[in-house]
């Protein structure tokens, strides 16, 4: 990012700045930064549960007898203070995992105050689980300023504020309305947006005269995020940030190019124009995706699992997290899109692609519902982009339906920094961490402050601080400046576990399509979710790193060494 001293202009009166949700500073560690990840809602001092058989595995583990249906809808019945929400019924296939034939197979979605819920979970049978319906996190890195917090000051001196002009310009030297800005100084970080002629005034508050903590600028699309760390910024002057288009450093990114670095990394380049993913049905379990986008506009399958009132607004991505993993995995080029000269080519631009909306406001409850739908209509592989720190048993038992099902979950790791979240730690799914190539980065992106050095390979492969990591990293995914289709027929480059996740996805499917990989995967069944999974670990590119089993799993898949593997299998 470069700044430079207008000195024709003196700035505008301080103006306050805005309260913005969407502008909010992320955590110093890479917190995931969905509005989802706050308490969990509380309604009339009541907060929600989940209420479920312990079946299966869980029910052999804890040595009980899993509940009949009759037992379990009376017991809940007999709860004092309890409030029924909802019930989400037992999928097609549930009964795979009973024990008896009428044995309880529902969740129960109910309202409990606190103290109470305490009483019951402590107080609780083992053959039921009382959980929390946990809020759910997007994995996308966090927006704006990634060191804004609350800076600790000295107890000494007297804070002085000042104003602080900041003029956004384009490629060509146009002014960029309406991009949100971020100032931190030694407090809370001040949000603005720019105006009509590419300026805001923040008021930055300062213990001492120098250099601010940080200067963040999100543009929405079309251009790079710039970050500078301790900038000096002047009063006196406006201070200019000009941005840096997607076409630099590399302009091999869509929408010039059909592929993004990470997708011919992993060698979709070579993957030959009949590997179209045709056959297999994806589902992406996120914010939605924008099937007016020209590249995602053969989409017409989905769900909107937060309203039950219209379920077909799984198509209005307010977010733009769903539409950017939709753009990895299935992006295809139609009519309209070679009419506005768009290129981008997913892993699997011809599979059946379902997409599943749960956020904003995602839950476990939520994602209990999304995995049902996944399980009754057959879903091949699902993209979980999306995370917790607590883990649910009620979603676990619901992961292994699924496995039994022949679903196969790839989730991602989360972008917190710290242990790999939930349910990417559960075993019964593919943890995906992020993996980022320090040459496709301008020089003044936040992410190249990400990068761990000692996490680093010599050719600038690299694991970002935010990417979450353990033992149960399965594999990484390319996943720092990606640049797919957002909302609005635009692309955004963005970065997290959640954009490294669709390509595993996009990949998964596309071995599942292929006719001479379906001997050694198998039919439908657990086996072949489980060979799928170890097939995609065995195509790995170790990456050679301090820590890489922790930070890298088994590596990058890529399609090159499958071709080394099963030469005769696959061409």
């Amino acid at each position: 990012m470069e700044t430079e001293m207008d000195k024709d202009k003196k700035p505008t009166p301080p103006k306050a700045a805005p309260a913005s949700a969407d502008a909010a500073a992320p955590a110093a560690n890479g917190a995931l930064p969905s509005p989802a990840a706050d308490a969990v809602p509380v309604a009339n001092g009541k907060r929600q549960y989940l209420v479920a058989p312990r079946r299966g595995l869980l029910a052999k583990q804890a040595a009980v007898t899993p509940m009949s249906a009759g037992d379990m809808n009376n017991a809940i019945g007999r709860l004092p203070g309890v409030e029924v929400v909802k019930v989400i019924s037992s999928n097609k296939n549930a009964q795979m995992m009973s024990a008896r034939p009428d044995e309880a197979t529902d969740t129960y979605v109910v309202k409990i105050d606190p103290a109470h819920a305490q009483v019951l979970q402590a107080t609780a049978p083992p053959e039921m689980i009382i959980e929390e319906d946990h809020p759910l996190g997007y994995g996308k890195k966090p927006d704006g300023d990634a060191g804004a917090q609350l800076r600790p000051q000295s107890a000494f001196g007297t804070a002085v504020s000042r104003p602080v002009t900041i003029r956004v310009l384009g490629e060509n030297g146009q002014p960029e309305p309406n991009v949100p800005v971020t100032l931190a100084g030694d407090g809370f970080p001040a949000n603005g947006v720019t105006d009509a002629n590419g300026e805001v005034t923040l008021t930055v508050l300062q213990m001492e005269p120098g250099p601010v903590q940080s200067l963040a600028v999100r543009p929405h699309h079309t251009y790079w995020n710039s970050y500078l760390v301790t900038p000096t910024l002047s009063s006196e002057q406006v201070n200019v940030v000009r941005l840096v288009p997607l076409s630099q450093p590399n302009p091999n990114v869509p929408p010039l190019v059909p592929l993004g670095w990470g997708q011919r990394l992993m060698g979709l380049d070579e993957a030959g124009g009949a590997a179209t993913g045709r056959g297999v049905r994806v589902a992406i379990v996120d914010s939605g995706a924008d099937a007016a986008h020209p590249l995602l506009s053969h989409i017409l399958r989905g769900a909107d699992m937060t309203n039950e009132q219209d379920p077909e607004t799984w198509k209005n991505d307010v977010i733009g997290h769903g539409s950017h993993c939709a753009g990895v995995i299935g992006a295809r080029v139609g009519t309209q899109a070679e009419k506005e000269q768009m290129a981008m080519r997913g892993f699997v631009p011809d599979a059946e692609i379902h997409v599943l909306k749960i956020f904003p406001g995602g839950q476990f409850s939520t994602l209990l519902q999304a995995l049902d739908y996944c399980i009754d209509h057959d879903i091949d592989v699902v993209n979980l982009s999306l995370g917790a720190p607590q883990a649910s048993l009620a979603v676990e038992q619901k992961l292994m339906e699924a496995v039994q099902s022949g679903v196969a979950c790839i989730v991602a790791a989360g972008n917190s920094g710290g242990p790999v979240q939930y349910p990417a730690a559960s075993p019964y799914v593919l943890a995906v961490s992020a993996l980022g190539l320090q040459r496709e980065l301008p020089a003044s992106a936040w992410e190249q402050t990400q990068i761990v050095a000692q996490a680093t390979t010599a050719d600038g492969l690299f694991s970002p601080a935010f990417s979450c990591h353990g033992p149960q990293i399965g594999v990484c995914g390319p996943g720092v400046g990606i640049v797919s289709t957002v909302p609005g027929s635009a692309f955004n480059p963005e970065s997290g576990t959640s954009m490294a996740a669709p390509h595993i996805t996009g990949l998964a499917a596309l071995l599942l399509s292929d006719p001479q990989l379906a001997r050694y995967l198998g039919p439908r069944g657990p086996q072949r979710v489980s060979a799928l999974f170890q097939l995609i670990r065995m195509i790995c590119s170790p990456i050679a790193t301090n820590d890489a089993a922790n930070r890298f799993g088994a590596g990058l898949p890529r399609l090159q060494n499958l071709r080394q593997l099963m030469p005769q299998a696959y061409r």
